[in-house]
This record gives structure tokens, C-alpha cells and sequence, in this order.
């Protein structure tokens, strides 16, 4: 089983690491999150955060769900929630791994 950073890698997808953390943009999330559905992978959640003009990184615990294996979110209701995250929220990091 792959972990994140190395499918991110595989699929040529954006993604920028800070401090250990592996982030994806919000404007890229969408996409991400179609591609991890599209692979079949075991998704178990995400984390939200701020990039500070610094390069530090400040989660939003208020808005970083995980679920257990199986209660996974439908695709649509995920990106829904997605959207409504307010605009500080400026990277997510997304919790999955490959199936195979």
C-alpha cells in the first residue's frame, strides 16, 4: 500500500510538504479528492490548515473530520463540505492510502 505523499507523487498531482505535513491547495482540493475516489483508495479523512505568509502552518481542528474504515462520506457531500469552509482555510491535508 502506497501512502499519500507517494500516490500524490505518482499521479503528478500539486502538493507542497510543511513541517512533516503533506498539503494540498484548496484550489487543487476538489480534483484530489475526485482522483482518491476515482482510485478506489481507503480514505479516512482529512486535516485542514492555514499557510501563513511565513511558511508556518496553523490546523483548524474544527474543520479536519476522519471516519472510521467504510464511513467515508459520499463524493458529493464531501466536496459540499468542502466548499463551506471558510476562506481561511487555505490547504488540507487529505488522509488516504491505495487500496492495492
Amino acid at each position: 500500500m502506497a501512502n499519500r505523499r507517494k500516490l500524490l507523487e505518482t499521479w503528478s498531482f500539486p502538493h507542497v510538504q510543511r513541517y512533516g505535513v503533506t498539503l494540498v491547495a484548496r484550489s487543487d482540493a476538489a480534483a484530489c479528492v475526485e482522483r482518491i475516489f476515482a482510485e478506489d483508495c481507503r480514505f479516512y479523512g482529512y486535516d485542514s490548515f492555514t499557510v501563513l505568509p511565513d511558511g508556518k502552518i496553523q490546523p483548524h481542528m474544527e474543520w479536519s473530520p476522519s471516519w472510521s474504515q467504510g464511513a467515508t462520506p459520499l463524493l458529493a457531500a464531501l466536496l459540499a463540505e468542502l466548499q463551506l469552509h471558510p476562506a481561511g482555510v487555505t490547504h488540507y491535508e487529505f488522509v488516504f492510502e491505495s487500496a492495492a
